[in-house]
């Protein structure tokens, strides 16, 4: 399952998805992941979620770069990704076959993942999501 949190930039995603992130605390029965690409909202995320600056640790996200954060850690249940659009330098349109991954990996590994995603107008593929 994906739970998508969008709309224009400074309209409060960043504090939406770690409010849900440190929600999931309470709820989930694994691992917790938040993936970004600075370390700015660090001290927002408690030490039980896992932060991972995705600058620092890998190019861009990649199918197999998902895989491998569920791979190594076969307890993690819940994934927040934010600002997935500004990471990769795409707009919103582009992601189409990123989020096909994303939905068929969360469906394989029973993982529920959370997406922050910068758009005026969200595309149509997007909107099973929203």
């Amino acid at each position: 399952m994906i739970g998508l949190i969008y709309g224009p930039k400074g309209s409060g995603k960043t504090k939406e998805i770690v409010r849900r992130a440190n929600e999931a605390l309470d709820v989930s029965k694994g691992n917790i992941v938040y993936i970004t690409d600075s370390n700015e909202y660090t001290s927002a995320i408690p030490a039980a979620i896992r932060y991972v600056n995705a600058a620092e640790f890998w190019g861009a996200y990649d199918k197999d770069e998902l895989k491998g954060v569920i791979a190594s850690n076969s307890d993690v249940t819940e994934i927040f990704i934010d600002g997935i659009a500004r990471m990769l330098k795409k707009s919103a349109d582009e992601l189409e076959e990123l989020f096909i991954r994303i939905d068929d990996i969360s469906d394989r590994a029973g993982v529920h993942f959370c997406v922050s995603l910068t758009c005026d107008k969200l595309p149509k593929f997007l909107k099973k999501y929203s």
